[in-house]
């Protein structure tokens, strides 16, 4: 555009010196046609910017990690004329959708129209505006260049997918205690801790018959365990300094992994506390999986953007809970730091269980510390799981101490 603005005026300037010098018809009438072409081109492009109509639309604003969301646009000229250059940008260029949007530049015909189709394939969890960023139009001398931004945008909520482990070899008390109460055993039946629908296999004699009868459906009681430990998942929403797709490769993979541990924990009738930070301490409770929908709305809307280290917070839950505890770290930051409170926990009497995700293509350079304190910590009585951004979960934990 500053090429052009350069040579139209090299050529104003000339087409004056033209005059000057030799005067007659033709020189005025270059001059003039040179005056008058530039008015013409602005004045149509200003026409094109103001009467052009555009629609957009998505299939699927709620998807879940792996769907495909359908994208058309379609731009129209109503003119007698043409519309020279336009060009299109989107929001997803500088996503994920990086490889998938790409800007469009065309020239419309007069009353013509351009549709195109993008297939977006939603790979990680997430929120994120798609659709047209602004929409420019060009005149026809390349001169001057109008930009149009859409009032509304489109948005996609990208919600992780819920992986249904198999089994969970995790060193925690509960999981013994969870399977006789299930069994009628070491339950305080004066106690009724919740209710649920009845599953095939219950006992006859857990039905709450009142609330049955009143809601026209079969409920059964659950009553209180004489071990009330629950199983404590402390998940660090710290931000690492690494590109926004790598950070959002890293966050996906380390919510995938705490809802599959989460929604096995609540099948399997295993109480859960998720612990983590956004804004102050939160500690969210789930006792059985009717209490899933919760954490996993939680899990697919929180974001990783604290400042506090994950040894800072276990610091606090160290502090503030003397009790034996069941502990399952999930993080993406491992240092000494975390070590020394892991083996604090640990003196306490804490069962602790460690999660680590990574990404072999940009963790590599604290990856020989990271190794070190994963060798270690087993020693501690620890059980470690070391989780590439590409790797099976449950494949991952049906091992024991998988670094």
């Amino acid at each position: 555009m500053i090429k052009n603005r350069i040579l139209y005026c090299s050529l104003f300037l000339l087409s004056l010196v033209f005059i000057y010098f030799y005067g007659g018809k033709m020189p005025y009438m270059l001059f003039y046609v040179i005056t008058i072409l530039p008015i013409i081109s602005i004045v149509f492009t200003f026409i094109a910017y103001s009467r052009f109509r555009f629609l957009e639309s998505i299939d699927k604003r709620i998807v879940v990690k792996g769907d495909i969301v359908n994208f058309t646009l379609s731009i129209h000229n109503p003119d007698f004329f043409l519309y020279p250059f336009i060009k299109v940008s989107f929001y997803g260029e500088d996503t994920i959708f990086s490889q998938q949007f790409q800007s469009k530049s065309f020239c419309l015909l007069p009353f013509g129209k351009k549709s195109y189709t993008f297939n977006l394939q939603c790979k990680y969890r997430g929120y994120y505006m798609v659709g047209i960023k602004n929409i420019e139009f060009e005149d026809y001398l390349g001169i001057i260049r109008l930009s149009y931004t859409p009032n509304t945008t489109k948005t996609i909520t990208v919600n992780p997918r819920v992986i249904t482990l198999d089994s969970l070899h995790i060193k925690t008390n509960y999981l013994s205690e969870s399977h006789f109460t299930l069994n009628n055993r070491y339950e305080d039946v004066t106690t009724i801790s919740d209710t649920r629908k009845y599953a095939y296999g219950d006992s006859i004699k857990k039905i709450h018959w009142k609330l049955s009868a009143k809601i026209n459906q079969l409920m059964v009681k659950n009553y209180e365990g004489t071990s009330k430990t629950n199983c404590v998942l402390m998940l660090d929403l710290k931000k690492n300094n690494y590109s926004y797709e790598q950070n959002i490769m890293l966050e996906d993979k380390l919510i995938e992994t705490t809802v599959a541990v989460a929604n096995y924990c609540l099948y399997n009738w295993i109480p859960i506390n998720l612990i983590y930070h956004s804004k102050y301490f939160n500690n969210l409770e789930a006792k059985n999986a009717m209490d899933f929908d919760k954490i996993y709305h939680m899990l697919s809307n929180v974001s990783f953007d604290q400042d506090i280290d994950l040894k800072d917070l276990l610091n606090i839950y160290n502090r503030d809970n003397a009790k034996k505890i069941d502990l399952i770290i999930f993080t993406s930051n491992i240092d000494y730091g975390l070590y020394d409170e892991i083996y604090n926990a640990k003196a306490i009497g804490y069962d602790v269980n460690l999660v680590y995700v990574y990404a072999d293509d940009f963790t590599k350079t604290s990856e020989n510390v990271v190794d070190n304190i994963l060798m270690d910590l087993p020693e501690l009585g620890v059980t470690t799981y070391k989780i590439n951004i590409d790797d099976d979960l449950k494949m991952i934990f049906n091992k024991v101490n998988a670094i």
